[in-house]
């Protein structure tokens, strides 16, 4: 079964992420699961690495992290972390270089191949759009754009969407004009099941999720 947590926000500092990250293990029935933390869309930053491996083994498991950017890694060696791991959590960041790099190193078909395995793919922001067919992110010198994704699930996603600064997807998706969209507010969660919206978990009260479908012109419509 294909499993996907989607994230629109979150931190350590206000608590909002232990739920978030309790909720992904749960989805895991391995006793000990294996989480691997990717850091692509921060340009592999290690800063926020020893924080994530302490907490994957707060909420259950062991943690290990994969820096793409690092040149001497083959696709065998790629391959074989990913495939290897039960949980794979990406991080927040550009999401075009996150792509980019992807492509580039084999790693988005990799990715494909690690969902129909059944491994739990999950991530915040950039880590969470990654999955869908596009993503809406403020990734080129700070300017919006539609960047094109994975393509595991048939959305257009956009995290953060409680942020005066995002609302504009409501707007511009309708230009984009060929899928629905997603819109998830921070310390909001939606976990994706085969293909189809299993649920909704929201730490915060007020936060929510939106789709906004093509068929309805776009309107926002709640995610309960």
């Amino acid at each position: 079964m294909g499993k996907i947590v989607a994230l629109g926000g979150g931190s350590f500092e206000y608590g909002e992420m232990w739920p978030l990250l309790r909720h992904i293990r749960s989805l895991c029935e391995k006793e000990n699961p294996k989480w691997l933390f990717l850091p692509t869309a921060s340009f592999d930053d290690p800063g926020d690495t020893p924080q994530f491996m302490s907490a994957f083994k707060e909420v259950g498991g062991e943690g290990d992290v994969l820096y793409l950017t690092d040149e001497s890694l083959t696709y065998d060696d790629i391959r074989g972390k990913i495939l290897g791991s039960d949980i794979v959590y990406v991080d927040g960041g550009n999401l075009k270089f996150l792509m980019d790099t992807w492509n580039k190193t084999g790693a988005t078909q990799i990715f494909r191949e690690a969902y129909e395995k059944g491994i739990i793919l999950s991530g915040l922001s950039s880590g969470a759009m990654c999955w869908f067919d596009w993503g809406w992110d403020d990734c080129i010198e700070g300017r919006f754009v539609f960047v094109e994704c994975v393509g595991l699930l048939p959305y257009c996603n956009c995290p953060h969407y409680e942020s005066a600064s995002w609302q504009n997807f409501k707007y511009e998706i309708k230009n984009l004009g060929s899928h629905d969209g997603l819109a998830i507010d921070n310390d909001v969660a939606v976990t994706f099941i085969d293909g189809k919206i299993a649920n909704v978990l929201c730490v915060e009260e007020g936060k929510k999720a939106w789709l906004l479908p093509k068929a309805n012109g776009f309107k926002e419509e709640e995610l309960k």
